[in-house]
Parts: C-alpha cells; sequence; structure tokens
C-alpha cells in the first residue's frame, strides 16, 4: 500500500510534466511536507483518513503558526492560500486515482484574500532606467535586458530561460517556450529592444565569454539566473534612487498597463503576457481607469463647454419648421 509521501511524489512529479514552474513546486511540496508531517502527529496515515473537518484543525493550527518573514507577527491569508492551493491539488489527484471519493480540500473556505496590485513604475522612472545603462558588455547587456522586459512583458523566468535561437530578429518576434503553466507563445519586440539586442549580441555577449546558447549570461559567460537578474534591478534602482525600487515583476506591470492606456485592447494583452485567464489580465483595467479618470476630469467636453467664451445668444425662443 502506498504511503501519502509516496502520493505526493507522485502528485508533484505529474505537476513538473505538466509544466508547473520550479518555483511553485519548490513550494508545493514544502507545503505538503508540512502538511504530511502533521498529519502523522495526528496518527493519520491513510488518504480515507483526510476529512474537512481535519483540514480545518490543520489551517486552524496554521494560522497561529508564527511567520518565519515577520517576527511578532502570524503566517499571512496569502501563505495561507498558498498552503490550500498545495493541499486542494494533492488531494484533488488523490480523487483522480480512486484513492478517495471526494477532495475534501475543494470547498474549504478560509475567506476571501485581498487583491493587492502594486503600482507600476512611472513613465519617467522607467525612462531614466532605461538610460542608466553604459556603453561596456555588462551595460549593453542591462540595456538589452531592460528594453526586451518592458517590450514583452516576459517573467523573470521566462527571460532567464531565453536561447540565441528564440530571438528572430528578422521576425521581430521572441518565442518564449514553456513559460508559465507549460504553454509556448510568440512575443513581438518592439524596434527600441530589437535595437539595444542587435549590439549587445554584436558587440556585448561576445566579451562576456558566453559558454553556451543562452540569450542573457553573467560573469563567467554562464545563463543569467533569477537571482542575478533581480541584483541588477536592485542595483540600478539604488544608483538612480529609485523609490519604489523597479523589479522585473514591476516592469512587466508596467508594460501591461501602459499597453492598456495606449489604447491596447484586453485580449491582446492578455496573449502578450500569456495569461491563460483573462481574469488575470483585468487587474490591469483597474489602473487604466483610473487613468482614464483622471483624463476625463481634465478634458470633460461638457465642463470645457462652461469655460467657453459666451456670445450674444437671441433671447427669442428658437423656431423650428416643423
Amino acid at each position: 500500500m502506498k504511503t501519502l509521501e509516496a502520493w505526493a511524489g507522485e502528485y508533484l512529479e505529474r505537476a513538473r510534466a505538466r509544466g508547473m514552474t520550479k518555483g511553485t513546486l519548490c513550494a508545493y511540496g514544502c507545503n505538503l511536507r508540512r502538511f504530511l508531517s502533521w498529519l502523522r502527529s495526528q496518527g493519520k496515515k491513510e488518504p480515507t483518513e483526510i476529512s474537512e473537518a481535519l483540514l480545518l484543525r490543520f489551517f486552524l493550527e496554521e494560522g497561529k503558526r508564527p511567520s518565519p518573514l515577520k517576527p511578532g507577527e502570524a503566517l499571512s491569508k496569502g501563505t495561507l492560500h498558498h498552503e490550500r492551493s498545495a493541499i486542494r491539488g494533492f488531494l484533488g489527484y488523490l480523487a483522480e486515482s480512486g484513492a478517495v471519493l471526494t477532495n475534501e480540500a475543494k470547498a474549504l473556505d478560509l475567506g476571501r484574500l485581498p487583491r493587492r496590485f502594486k503600482k507600476p513604475p512611472s513613465r519617467e522612472a522607467i525612462r531614466r532606467l532605461l538610460k542608466a545603462p553604459g556603453q561596456d558588455a555588462f551595460g549593453l547587456r542591462d540595456k538589452a535586458l531592460f528594453e526586451l522586459l518592458y517590450s514583452t512583458g516576459l517573467r523573470r523566468s521566462e527571460a532567464c530561460a531565453l536561447n540565441l535561437c528564440d530571438v528572430d530578429r528578422a521576425a521581430g518576434t521572441v518565442r518564449v517556450n514553456a513559460g508559465k503553466g507549460g504553454k509556448d507563445r510568440l512575443a513581438p519586440i518592439g524596434e527600441k529592444a530589437l535595437e539595444a539586442l542587435a549590439r549587445y549580441l554584436s558587440q556585448g555577449r561576445p566579451k562576456l565569454k558566453p559558454k553556451g546558447q543562452a540569450l542573457f549570461v553573467g560573469m563567467q559567460g554562464r545563463r543569467l539566473m533569477s537571482g542575478s537578474l533581480n541584483a541588477i534591478f536592485q542595483a540600478y534602482s539604488k544608483r538612480l534612487g529609485l523609490e519604489p525600487r523597479i523589479t522585473p515583476h514591476l516592469l512587466r506591470h508596467a508594460f501591461a498597463t501602459h499597453l492598456l492606456e495606449n489604447g491596447a485592447g484586453v485580449r491582446h494583452v492578455q496573449a502578450m503576457l500569456g495569461h491563460a485567464d483573462i481574469g488575470t489580465t483585468a487587474i490591469y483595467t483597474h489602473v487604466s481607469f483610473k487613468s482614464l479618470k483622471e483624463t476625463m476630469k481634465r478634458f470633460d467636453p461638457r465642463a470645457a463647454l462652461e469655460s467657453e467664451p459666451k456670445q450674444d445668444e437671441d433671447s427669442s425662443p428658437p423656431r423650428f419648421p416643423f
């Protein structure tokens, strides 16, 4: 008979095969290990022993657990929701496999998670970031990296995974291989980003002595990793005195928001971002609508009528020929 750990291993392996990102796999693995450890402490060893009441007890205890990142505070609602996602996926796999009759976590209610949206960087902050890199090999790389991310809205992990063959400069596109959700997509590249890429590939990348086919490489000529990419953004933000600091994810936010503000349709932005659900893209419309309201206040045609100089008007009522 399979142990719960064996079932969990099978679930994670299937999730990996279906395109779950490494970061999500790691987080789910940690969540499941904690959950299974707690089950053992309760004397539960079989899938059929996992009930809704047991799950509620687990999350009640988790809600009181100190946060490892914020001393003196309990785990955040977001962390609890992430744990529920991992457990719900695992129990769903057990149900599909026939190990249990129903997914007891499916209807588990942890309360509504407030939707948070970090304000994207201003256009001026982005202009400063794009102008900041120098003319040496690293500066040409950083310039190409910033321009590409702002031109395409790629995720950090997607940018790091790019190879030389993924960029078609003639067609002006970049192929994103197995992005989030395991789906490939093509994204058009803007002219400025294409120019920056051309300079980096001809004058910058060769000097970095690349050891493979990775598009963006670091000091040792190896593929640029997510941690190094974060450090690059942090260094530029600090040097330029940008507050809040620009991160790869905030640059993606800015890309989507500015597209919508410039008149792009939500469906087009969804395709560019690689969102499976348009509801995920719709969060950006909130920021764009705020911008639209501000524009309306400034250029309200009805208000403009009142500010126009008034001409002498005939006080007699108008006459119509009908």
